[in-house]
């Protein structure tokens, strides 16, 4: 490691000791944190040091592909929420559980699971949290054992697709994972997790757990589903689109369509179609998390040039050998913890590479991480996930505060479970495939 090469790992991990104390904005800091690295190479490209680059060097290798997905997705959810689709959808979803809050959480839980595989975590969050509080308001019920059991749900339940979190696209990027490979592998594992884990999840709220007063249920499902679409043209137009975009990512690995540019289509389109309300809709959308991103993977384009990352993969390569067993067990607990304190997308994008070029070993490896790095998204904190983040944030905006520690108990009761369980399944993969 040269002295360019230390000068952006300081940066590095400066940036997200920084942004771990919560005591900033992380947004800023992530951007802070690239225009730093970019003067580093700057000043590197200047004085001829391999690594150097110029800055433009560096903005045109950000993986901006994953960047407009994310942008799209939000711009989706947010032109369908306004047409109260989501709402609309809430109350058919309540009224079976005739005000039981057992039946209604394990509703919830269930419906999250499976809007999970076409959307990502955070677009999934911003569509289940505002739904759920709604109904629990109207019923009288405690939101907030519901929205922390959506967001562990989302993250286990995103592991199958594409373009369910984020990470799963920095990942198949990089190391060119086969989407059917993908699901039709982590489909299955991803049911057995919702089927241990809801029980678990259902008895650790027991107590929190009652019957809605009969007027209070009839007065709220007296209601006529349809009043809460706030504009027809809105919601039948967000309908389409949403079919369009399920088809699209279906359909996307067989025709070699993209996410992203199916994203990208899907949201223009009702952009447009939205004519004047359509600034209202960008407004809405959450850059914070646009730029953090940018921010992001500027510092991981700087680990790259300065061969930090190839390095790293050296060290590991070092650990697991040729053991396919002993590298697959590694690139799911380690990843995973590391996630649990980083958040899992730094951990995806600095480790995807190494992935990629030990997937000599087992073709098991890039699935490995990618599952690492979603349950590693829950256990030990709620920080190793932005949608964690997302649920607790609404919270708040209801004046409900729901503490890190009482978040970590259940995340890390039902995390170390699924590792346990995951690491089991990819060992029998492995040995399947070969």
């Amino acid at each position: 490691m040269n002295n360019l090469g230390l000068a952006v790992l300081v940066v590095f991990i400066g940036t997200y000791a920084i942004i771990s104390t919560e005591k900033v904005n992380r947004t800023a800091m992530s951007l802070l944190g690239m225009a730093v690295v970019g003067v580093v190479l700057w000043i590197g490209h200047e004085m001829g040091i391999e690594g150097g680059i110029t800055f433009e060097e560096l903005a045109l290798h950000v993986d901006w592909s994953t960047i407009l997905f994310v942008t799209a997705m939000m711009i989706i959810v947010g032109v369908a929420g306004a047409s109260g689709m989501f709402q609309y959808i809430a109350l058919q979803l309540a009224k079976p559980s005739g005000g039981d809050h057992k039946a209604l959480f394990k509703t919830f839980v269930i419906f999250t699971f499976a809007i999970s595989l076409f959307f990502d975590t955070t677009s999934t969050m911003l569509i289940m949290a505002p739904l759920t509080i709604e109904v629990c308001k109207a019923l009288e019920i405690d939101f907030k054992p519901f929205l922390v059991s959506e967001s562990l749900t989302c993250n286990f339940a995103s592991i199958p697709s594409i373009v369910g979190a984020v990470p799963n696209l920095v990942i198949a990027g990089e190391t060119d994972l086969d989407a059917g490979f993908l699901f039709i592998v982590f489909m299955p594992l991803a049911i057995i997790l919702l089927v241990v884990s809801l029980p678990i999840m259902t008895r650790w709220y027991a107590k929190s757990f009652g019957t809605t007063e009969t007027y209070r249920v009839e007065a709220v499902f007296d209601i006529d589903p349809t009043h809460m679409i706030r504009s027809e043209r809105d919601f039948y137009a967000s309908v389409i689109a949403l079919a369009g975009l399920v088809t699209g990512f279906a359909l996307g690995p067989t025709l070699h369509i993209e996410p992203p540019m199916v994203a990208l289509l899907v949201a223009s389109a009702l952009l447009l179609m939205s004519h004047d309300r359509a600034n209202k809709f960008l407004r809405e959308v959450g850059w914070e998390t646009v730029f953090f991103l940018v921010g992001l993977f500027g510092l991981v384009v700087a680990l790259e040039v300065t061969h930090l990352i190839e390095e790293l993969g050296v060290v590991i390569g070092g650990i697991i050998g040729d053991n396919a067993i002993f590298a697959t067990v590694f690139l799911v607990w380690i990843p995973a913890m590391l996630s649990a304190f980083l958040d899992n997308l730094p951990v995806s994008a600095v480790l995807a590479p190494i992935a990629r070029d030990f997937s000599y070993i087992s073709p098991v490896l890039p699935l490995a991480l990618v599952f690492a790095v979603n349950i590693g998204g829950y256990l030990f904190t709620p920080l190793g996930s932005p949608a964690n983040m997302v649920a607790i944030g609404f919270a708040e905006r209801e004046h409900e505060h729901i503490p890190f520690s009482e978040f970590a108990k259940i995340g890390t009761v039902l995390g170390l479970i699924h590792l346990t369980i995951g690491s089991a399944w990819l060992i029998g993969v492995m040995f399947l495939i070969g």
